[in-house]
């Protein structure tokens, strides 16, 4: 891991909630080389780019099945408000 959280962003850092909330943290913090990632964090608050969207999402599917698409880090890009909608598709809705 190259970032740290704290160096980017000013809240507080807020654990994230359940097992899904947590790989997907897991994940996000991987692909833009951070230490963690809590769940009121912002895709762009860290710097996210297209391309690590489309990385994470695929890293997503690997790991639990459920497909995510890259649009919906960009319209819900606090990680809680992307786990709830990935929760709310299914394992394959649009």
């Amino acid at each position: 891991m190259n970032g740290i959280r704290e160096e980017v962003v000013d809240s507080a850092f807020e654990a994230p909630a359940d097992g899904l909330e947590q790989v997907v943290a897991a994940i996000v913090a991987d692909v833009l080389s951070f230490d963690r990632v809590g769940r009121s964090d912002s895709f762009y608050d860290l710097g996210g780019t297209s391309l690590q969207a489309i990385r994470i999402c695929a890293r997503i599917e690997q790991r639990t099945g459920r497909t995510a698409y890259p649009e919906w880090l960009f319209t819900h890009d606090v990680l809680s408000e992307f786990v709830a909608h990935l929760e709310s598709e299914g394992e394959d809705g649009r």
